[in-house]
């Protein structure tokens, strides 16, 4: 669509790279203004901010590299310049989202701060900064679905987009919309659900559960290069399912204890 939002001289300012600085922007806001919610000091804040957002994304590139290693190059020196030559775009949310909770657990384990009360609070941030990526995915044509002759669809027209090149002028599936409103909807929910008194961890529960049913479901209709599939599901698929068990497991516990 518009890879590129605009261009001057060398400088090239990047659709996808915007949207997901206005993500961040958007969700540190929101956290700045629910901080309170949760008990948290501003420095703490502050540290449960950068570091778990620099591990999702180096986490969100790793699991990029990995799932598409051997498109990259005939050999490893050619693979790995190729994932530091194209640094700017190719991420695995789940990868983000993996390595950027672990990090998030250990700064709170050291700053002696509850972990799920702290993670309640920014599940719907999470939702919500996601929701402005999949709009700069949708506007760089990458995580495009596939085929499709419903009313609602899109055409990918710019060669300079992420879109598979036999997909361009063909009507698509606008996944990277039905993801966007999808998490603007969960964000919402989780929002709500923040007012209500619940233990600690049901907001991320939630978030869990939901994200990884969207997920799932919007997979079937992705037209993208998805990775080698196992038992008929994509990776993203497999880890969406271990995502709502452990949600649910999650829920379980909660119940139990209540």
């Amino acid at each position: 669509m518009h890879p590129v939002i605009f261009q001057l001289g060398s400088f090239r300012l990047p659709a996808y790279g915007l949207m997901v600085a206005l993500g961040y922007l958007a969700a540190i806001l929101y956290l700045t203004r629910s901080a309170g919610k949760a008990q948290l000091r501003k420095d703490d804040l502050a540290d449960l901010i950068f570091y778990p957002v620099l591990a999702g994304i180096l986490g969100a590139k790793l699991f990029y590299a990995v799932t598409y290693w051997d498109q990259f190059g005939p050999d490893f020196a050619a693979r790995a310049a190729a994932v530091l030559r194209t640094f700017q775009y190719g991420f695995v949310f789940y990868g983000g989202l993996i390595f950027g909770g672990a990090a998030f657990f250990l700064v709170c384990r050291r700053k002696g701060v509850q972990p799920l009360r702290a993670a309640d609070l920014f599940a719907p941030a999470l939702a919500l900064g996601h929701a402005f990526g999949r709009v700069g995915c949708f506007l760089a044509g990458c995580c495009h679905g596939s085929p499709t002759s419903c009313p609602v669809s899109v055409v990918f027209t710019d060669p300079a987009s992420e879109v598979n090149p036999l997909y361009l002028g063909v009507p698509l599936h606008p996944t990277q919309l039905y993801e966007s409103a999808g998490n603007l909807l969960i964000f919402w929910l989780l929002h709500r659900a923040l007012a209500r008194r619940y233990r600690p961890g049901a907001v991320l529960a939630l978030y869990a559960a939901l994200y990884s049913a969207l997920r799932f479901s919007v997979e079937f209709l992705r037209g993208d290069d998805r990775g080698a599939m196992h038992l008929g599901l994509s990776p993203a698929q497999l880890i969406s399912a271990a995502v709502f068990a452990a949600a649910a497991a999650l829920f379980y516990r909660l119940r139990r204890q209540a």
